[in-house]
């Protein structure tokens, strides 16, 4: 998602809109806050379709249509439609919720994960460090919690036995940052033409 507008004439300089001193040569990311890089100068001819716009809403789209189920599952029985837990156990169930999620914070959410890791070895924090760092420990304690949940002492457990997960939380923090960074995107962009 950081190939070049086809659009853009040779020798374009790049900045980042919040911060103007970062300039440089080809698109890619603010090493300060990990937004994309626009170009220096808006060309006419810059009427081709945003490619980081349209990878994260493809991102999105497939976030949306793993988390709907996930939430179904996990918070169903907040208001009544708690058979289909009950039906299949907490064992499965947190199963599910692990083969739903997957793909929403490893391959949605993955542009934040390198974004937060630059922000790190940058030294300048940023949204995508504690949106990195905030969805990785609810994904990776939740991984835990159904692979070895035997790790877990007795106090990390529910009356039934069973550690609590957090899947749906960071599937859903995923999906409203994408949701998010493809309204910015599409606002700037349409502020920029």
């Amino acid at each position: 998602h950081k190939a070049e507008k086809p659009s853009q004439p040779a020798g374009t300089r790049y900045t980042c809109p919040m911060h103007p001193e970062i300039v440089r040569d080809a698109p890619g990311d603010c090493p300060k806050c990990g937004m994309a890089l626009e170009p220096v100068k808006v060309s006419a001819a810059n009427d081709g379709p945003n490619p980081e716009v349209a990878d994260f809403t493809r991102r999105l789209w497939t976030g949306v249509a793993l988390t709907i189920p996930l939430l179904i599952l996990t918070m169903g029985p907040l208001v009544g439609l708690g058979i289909l837990r009950r039906d299949l156990g907490e064992p499965m169930a947190q199963w599910i919720e692990l083969i739903l999620s997957t793909p929403v914070v490893l391959w949605a959410g993955w542009p934040f994960f390198v974004r937060g890791a630059r922000s790190v070895v940058n030294r300048s924090l940023n949204m995508f460090t504690l949106i990195g760092m905030g969805v990785g420990a609810a994904y990776v304690f939740s991984v835990v919690a159904v692979v070895a949940p035997n790790l877990f002492p007795a106090g990390f457990r529910d009356a039934s036995g069973h550690v609590g997960v957090y899947f749906e939380a960071a599937s859903v923090i995923v999906v409203l940052v994408l949701l998010g960074q493809v309204m910015e995107l599409g606002a700037r962009e349409r502020t920029g033409s």
